[in-house]
């Protein structure tokens, strides 16, 4: 019944128009090959800026993240999640840190957290579809790019800082954020440092969806990060360039094998040094010169449940970028290069993959020629990855991509655009050479160093509509990919004996060879099979009426795709249709929200998956400025899963171990000067 109340309300409202998550039309979208206007971006796009980003803080970046138009979540505990876009995750989805790739650990396994956080970002903007040409073959299904500003990029005053400060009830949890910038002579420099402690988090039910779980609480659910970062720049009217260094600490509970066991945990580190530029030059053709650069080493270790240090990975290189554009009138566009080099590598027992450096290039072009009423957008990119594995020796892949979009702009305020695309993109070190037990996905997972490129051929179409009380976004896409490449079960069984020190496969999980006390695996290999990925997301956003000082809107949007092997099957863990229905309140000092998300029972799975039930979180919040918008001071009230219903993300490997966290009320102060 609950779901047909809601479908009423989205059908009403619908008729009325999507939320742009708090984006207005002249919000600028400098993530996009060719910076622009949200409303007028070929492609999908949603900004959010600090405000928003506060509202949905929630762990960890994909936590942050999920509910957004076509954005889902691995959801792996409260301390590693990775957002996943139209379906689409691992390194399909290119995470950047203010415009660089985050070089970590996040897509080897999904207990691996992203290195970006929202705590301290003033800005994350995130492109739905395929961005392959400004950033590479594995930003097929889009970016994400988290935007803290440590290099700082625009002239703010002698003295300015940000700060907040939170509480969360559901896990006894407190975060905090402060950065500190000042001016002088021409040069900028920013202080920045943030902390995370929370507890093991209250649920409404048992972990596991059998009841064999832990009643009221997520065992080991923990977390503990820090992060301290130095910037500066020379700022003035030819642009800035500036030099960065951040460094991260990131501690967080791993969930127990069984019941009253105790989990491990996983210990990480990175230090990060970037610099970046935006400068205006007279290169004949070209008028402005961006640039980019970053070194990361990274580090984490898995430690066990008694304590002992396990397994250890390292990811450590660098990348770079340089972009020139060209055009201030009707054509504009920009060339570029990107390069990067990176060796990653895990020791201990449990890894499953051998040292390996992947070195990437990347040519691009993109042109965008704008007659007023209509216009075109194309371009293309060469890239080429070489991977050398310690064991399996060096593969070498050539890659292009290519896409092309007609906009229009028939009525003032309407912007429609048709895009095609194609795009391959070269497997990674963990398709090609993993061979061993994966405990945090529970399988033996098998790489294929033979594998093929992954060609993707993709259509979206888009409509947005932004005049008076109306807001609407319409996003319809359909990609046909040949040699997918899939983690599917094999159907056999790994199985291994460390007392004995004997290890083998079987056919069948009780088969008789298997020894007493064996640890049994089920065994998953890559493979590659063609796939076709279909869906949308609508959104609407109308302005309802005014009552005292307050101005009253509705919101409201829908998110669906649906995933399939074209010789039969679903695609796994492919998330399922949410929708959010919201309603706002607004005057100079106070604003109030309340809506409700649904996400439906995912019944469309793998053979070797099962079904997931769906959930309704009932959200509210109420944030008051004392000082109205002149001075900025901002006091919040967060509650999230109001009803403590129980909830299990279909895309997380723990979804049958563990549900999201119950009703949370948080509190928050924050505040700019």
């Amino acid at each position: 019944m609950k779901h047909l109340y809601l479908s009423a309300a989205f059908a009403a409202l619908a008729t009325a128009s999507p939320a742009f998550a708090g984006a207005d039309h002249d919000d600028i979208v400098v993530t996009a090959p060719l910076e622009g206007s949200r409303i007028e971006s070929a492609q999908g796009a949603t900004i959010l800026r600090r405000d928003d980003i506060l509202q949905n803080l929630n762990g960890g970046l994909g936590d942050t993240l999920a509910g957004q138009p076509g954005i889902s979540t691995t959801f792996f505990g409260a301390g590693a999640s990775r957002p996943i876009i139209r379906g689409l995750g691992e390194d399909r989805v290119r995470v950047l840190e203010n415009g660089i790739g985050a070089i970590d650990a996040s897509t080897a396994s999904p207990d691996h957290a992203v290195t970006a956080d929202g705590l301290d970002a003033s800005r994350i903007e995130i492109l739905r579809g395929g961005a392959a040409l400004a950033y590479g073959g594995n930003a097929v299904g889009g970016v994400v790019n988290v935007i803290d500003e440590s290099i700082p990029t625009r002239s703010r005053g002698k003295v300015y800082g940000d700060a907040l400060a939170s509480y969360s009830t559901v896990n006894e949890g407190a975060q905090g954020a402060i950065k500190l910038g000042a001016e002088a002579g021409g040069f900028a420099f920013t202080l920045s440092g943030s902390a995370r402690e929370t507890n093991d988090y209250d649920i409404p039910g048992n972990t596991n969806s059998d009841g064999a779980g832990t009643e009221g609480f997520a065992p080991n659910s923990f977390t503990s990060l820090r992060t301290a970062g130095i910037g500066a720049s020379r700022i003035g009217d030819w642009g800035y360039a500036g030099l960065a260094v951040k460094n991260i600490k990131n501690k967080y509970g791993l969930p127990p094998e069984g019941p009253g066991e105790a989990g491990g945990r996983i210990e990480m580190e990175q230090t990060r040094i970037e610099s970046r530029g935006d400068l205006k030059v007279d290169l004949g053709f070209f008028n402005r010169l961006d640039y980019g650069f970053q070194h990361s080493d990274y580090e984490h270790t898995e430690f066990e449940s008694d304590g002992a240090a396990g397994t250890r990975f390292e990811s450590k290189g660098w990348e770079g970028r340089v972009e020139a554009h060209h055009g201030d009138g009707k054509l504009k566009g920009a060339i570029g290069l990107q390069y990067s080099d990176v060796d990653f590598a895990a020791f201990g027992e449990e890894a499953f993959i051998t040292p390996t450096n992947t070195k990437d290039v990347g040519l691009f072009v993109i042109e965008r020629w704008d007659n007023g009423g209509w216009g075109l957008e194309g371009g293309a990119r060469y890239e080429r990855r070489e991977l050398d594995n310690e064991t399996a020796g060096k593969r070498t892949f050539d890659s292009g991509s290519a896409s092309g979009s007609v906009f229009l702009r028939p009525l003032d305020g309407l912007f429609v655009s048709a895009t095609a695309a194609y795009t391959q993109r070269a497997p990674t070190q963990i398709e090609l050479f993993s061979d061993g037990p994966h405990l945090a996905t529970a399988n033996y997972e098998i790489g294929d160093s033979s594998m093929k490129q992954e060609k993707a051929f993709s259509i979206e179409l888009s409509t947005r509509y932004d005049k008076g009380p109306w807001s609407v976004e319409l996003n319809v896409f359909n990609a046909e990919f040949e040699d997918y490449i899939a983690l599917l079960n094999r159907g056999d069984f790994f199985w291994l004996n460390e007392d004995l020190e004997l290890s083998g496969f079987a056919a069948v999980e009780d088969d008789p060879s298997i020894t007493a006390d064996s640890e049994v695996l089920p065994v998953f290999a890559f493979s590659q099979r063609d796939a076709t990925f279909t869906g949308g997301e609508f959104s609407v956003k109308r302005d309802l009426f005014e009552a005292a000082s307050f101005k009253v809107s509705g919101d409201a949007q829908i998110s669906i795709v649906n995933a399939s092997f074209d010789g039969g099957g679903k695609v796994p863990r492919i998330p399922p249709r949410f929708m959010t229905f919201g309603v706002t309140a607004e005057s100079v000092k106070w604003t109030g929200r309340v809506e409700v998300q649904d996400f439906a029972k995912q019944s469309d799975v793998a053979d070797f998956e099962t079904t997931t039930d769906g959930y309704t979180f009932l959200n509210a919040s109420l944030a008051f400025r004392p000082f109205g918008e002149e001075k900025d001071l901002t006091l919040r009230i967060d509650g999230r899963n109001l009803g403590d219903e129980e909830g299990r993300v279909h895309s997380s490997f723990l979804k049958n171990d563990l549900p999201l966290p119950g009703r949370d009320i948080r509190f928050t102060i924050a505040s700019s000067f």
